[in-house]
C-alpha cells in the first residue's frame, strides 16, 4: 500500500496510467523484449506520448513538469514490476541527467538540449561515471575524486577529454553524456568536473553492448574519450559546484535503483501470492499451510518497510529547505540507507518467491526468473552495497584518516 494520504490526484492518476500502460504494452510481449532492441524503443517511444519524458522538465524548458520525486518514484516502481530496464530508461531521461544543468542554471546545456527532451520522440541521456581503471573508486566518497581517471584539460575555450568509462547505461545510443573528470586528481573534490559531451564530438567512441544476466532491456557499453573536445560552456559550473552536485548525483541515482528494487519486489511478491493461492497441496491452497504462509508474511514484511523508506526520501528530496540539500552528508547518507535495504529486499524477495514456485519459478513463462536477474544487478550496481556503507556512515561521523592520499 501507498502512503496514500501524501499523494495528490495527479499522483494518484499517474499511478493508475502507468499500471494500465504496464500491463497493457509491456507484460503481453514481456518476454520479447531481451531479444529485440527495437521493440524496447517502440516502449519508450509510447512513454513519450504518454508525457513521461517532458514531464521531467518545467513550462519554461518545452516541459510539462517537473516531476515530484513522489510522482516519478510512482512512475519508476510501477515500470519496474513490467521491466526494470525499461524503467531505468525512463527515470533517466525524464530529468536526472539533465537534473545538475536546471539546479545550476546552466544555459548552453539546456538550450541545446532541453527542446530535445521536451519533443515528440525518445531521446537518450547517459551519466558516463565509471572508470575502465579503478571502476567503483570514482563513486568511492572518501577518495573525494581521486580514483577519477578519465582527464579534462582546458584548452583556450574547450576542455579535451580524454579516458574510458565502463558499463554506462545508454553508451552509444544517448544524445548527451554527463561524463564525470578530474582537471587535477591531486586537487581532489575541486577537481572533479562534469561535462555535458555531445553524441557526435570528434574522437568519442563506443564498444559492443556488454551481455549481461540481467537488464538486458537497457544498453551498456564502454565509452572512449580520444582527445575530445568539448565547448567550456558545457562544464556544468566549476571548482567545487561541480564535486558537490556530483554527490547529490549519486544521491538521485541511489534513490531510483531504490525505486526499481522496490517494483521489483512487489512483482515478485504479488506472482508468487497468486500462485500460492492456486496451486493446491494436500487439498489446500499452499499459501494456507503456515510455512508458506510464514514465507509469504515475511516478504510482505520487507516490502512495506521498504516502500515507507523509498517514499519517506522521496518526500525528504522534495522539501530540500527541510532536510537539506541532496549533496548534503545527512541526504546522501539516507538515500544510500534506502538503496541497500531496497536492493537487500530485492533480492531476498524474489529468491522467495521462486522457493514458493518451485521449478516454475525460474521458468519464463512465470516472469520470476527476470524478477531474479535484475534484482541482483540492482545490488551489485553503484559501488555495490560496500560502498554505499561508506556513504552511509559519513552521515554520522566524519573519517579523521585521509584515504584519498
Amino acid at each position: 500500500m501507498y502512503l496514500e494520504h501524501l499523494l495528490t490526484d495527479e499522483d494518484k492518476r499517474i499511478r493508475e496510467t502507468i499500471r494500465e500502460f504496464v500491463n497493457k504494452e509491456i507484460m503481453p510481449i514481456r518476454n520479447e523484449l531481451e531479444e529485440d532492441y527495437t521493440i524496447v524503443e517502440g516502449i519508450h517511444q509510447k512513454l513519450v506520448d504518454l508525457g513521461i519524458q517532458e514531464g521531467g522538465y518545467p513550462a519554461e524548458l518545452g516541459g510539462t513538469g517537473p516531476h515530484s520525486h513522489m510522482a516519478l518514484g510512482i512512475i519508476c516502481e510501477e515500470l519496474a514490476k513490467g521491466d526494470a530496464g525499461i524503467s531505468l530508461s525512463a527515470g533517466i531521461n525524464a530529468g536526472l541527467i539533465l537534473g545538475p544543468a536546471m539546479a545550476v542554471g546552466n544555459k548552453a546545456v539546456l538550450e541545446r538540449w532541453a527542446p530535445r527532451f521536451c519533443g515528440e520522440e525518445v531521446c537518450y541521456a547517459c551519466l558516463s561515471m565509471t572508470d575502465a581503471t579503478g571502476g567503483a573508486d570514482s563513486e568511492n566518497p572518501i577518495l573525494k575524486g581521486k580514483g577519477i581517471t578519465t582527464y579534462a584539460k582546458l584548452e583556450g575555450d574547450e576542455y579535451v577529454i580524454n579516458g574510458t568509462k565502463s558499463w554506462p547505461t545508454h553508451a552509444g545510443i544517448a544524445s548527451v553524456y554527463l561524463t564525470v573528470c578530474t582537471t587535477d586528481p591531486n586537487l581532489g573534490d575541486e577537481g572533479i568536473a562534469l561535462i555535458y559531451t555531445p553524441r557526435r564530438s570528434e574522437g568519442l567512441s563506443f564498444g559492443k553492448p556488454e551481455p549481461k544476466m540481467g537488464f538486458k532491456t537497457s544498453v551498456n557499453a564502454s565509452i572512449y574519450y580520444d582527445n575530445v573536445r568539448v565547448p567550456k560552456e558545457y562544464r556544468l559550473a566549476g571548482p567545487g559546484v561541480d564535486a558537490s552536485v556530483y554527490h547529490g548525483a549519486m544521491t538521485g541515482t541511489q534513490w531510483h535503483s531504490a525505486t526499481m528494487s522496490l517494483g521489483t519486489a512487489q512483482a515478485a511478491f504479488d506472482l508468487a501470492l497468486e500462485y500460492t493461492g492456486n496451486r493446491k497441496s494436500g487439498g489446500k491452497p499452499v499459501r494456507e499451510w503456515s510455512m508458506a504462509a510464514g514465507i509469504l508474511a515475511d516478504m510482505a514484511i520487507r516490502i512495506e518497510m521498504t516502500r515507507g523508506a523509498v517514499y519517506n526520501l522521496s518526500i525528504m528530496l522534495d522539501n530540500p529547505e527541510i532536510y537539506g540539500p541532496p549533496f548534503s552528508s545527512n541526504i546522501v547518507s539516507k538515500a544510500s540507507v534506502v538503496k541497500i535495504f531496497a536492493a537487500d529486499t530485492g533480492v531476498w524477495v524474489t529468491n522467495k518467491a521462486a522457493e514458493l514456485m518451485g521449478s516454475n519459478g525460474i521458468s519464463p513463462e512465470y516472469h520470476l526468473e527476470k524478477y531474479l536477474r535484475d534484482s541482483k544487478i540492482m545490488q551489485l550496481w553503484l559501488g555495490g552495497q560496500q560502498i554505499a556503507r561508506y556513504r552511509v556512515a559519513r552521515g554520522y561521523y566524519k573519517y579523521e584518516t585521509d584515504f584519498s592520499s
